[in-house]
């Protein structure tokens, strides 16, 4: 009998878009896809001073600064450890669930934060621990969802806002980003319908 499912949400941020840019928090949450359940989670943030090397884009640190400075300076004094650490303690993470579970990975766009976990994990030695066919796109899901909905994707996404996260946190984002899932995942599988609100 094959190993059971398991989802898990990640969301990073970074001072930068390219593969390489430096990131300042991986944070990933393992849930039921049925109900959103918490199953489990991984939330490290990086103090950039320890990095060997920072790959820094003006225009991010400008975005940064005009859209949250103080989130920004509350990621980058969290903790005392580089950006290769904590993707060391993320990947040793997925390594442990796996032994147990079949491990599917979303991203809100596989092309960024899968992406770029990918590439950084294989720059410092690392395999990537997610299988090819497991990658997850939130973008596609929410899409697929809203179109058999027949409401735009933006009103979709407005039924799982929580007044009570912090936009750009990892860690909240991927909160916000596992009711999305779940929900759309419901709606696609015609599961919970009548519980999607309006």
């Amino acid at each position: 009998m094959g190993k059971k499912r398991l989802d898990i949400m990640i969301d990073i941020e970074t001072l930068g878009v390219d593969l390489d840019s430096t990131i300042i928090q991986v944070a990933g949450i393992a849930f039921d896809i049925k109900t959103g359940v918490n199953k489990g989670a991984f939330n490290q943030c990086a103090n950039i001073d320890k990095n060997d090397n920072n790959n820094i884009s003006g225009s991010t640190l400008k975005w940064w600064i005009k859209t949250n400075p103080s989130l920004l300076h509350d990621i980058l004094n969290r903790q005392d450890q580089s950006s290769e650490d904590i993707l060391k303690k993320f990947h040793e993470w997925i390594i442990s669930l796996k032994e147990n579970y079949n491990v599917y990975l979303w991203g809100n766009g596989i092309a960024f934060d899968n992406s770029m976990i990918k590439f950084q994990m294989n720059s410092i030695g690392l395999r990537y621990p997610i299988e090819y066919r497991n990658d997850r796109d939130v973008r596609t899901i929410v899409e697929l969802a809203s179109i058999k909905k027949g409401i735009s994707e933006q009103k979709l996404k407005k039924q799982y806002n929580d007044s009570n996260l912090i936009a750009h946190d990892g860690f909240d984002d991927c909160k916000y980003q596992i009711s999305l899932v779940s929900g759309c995942y419901n709606i696609l599988t015609e599961k919970s319908n009548n519980e999607c609100k309006e």
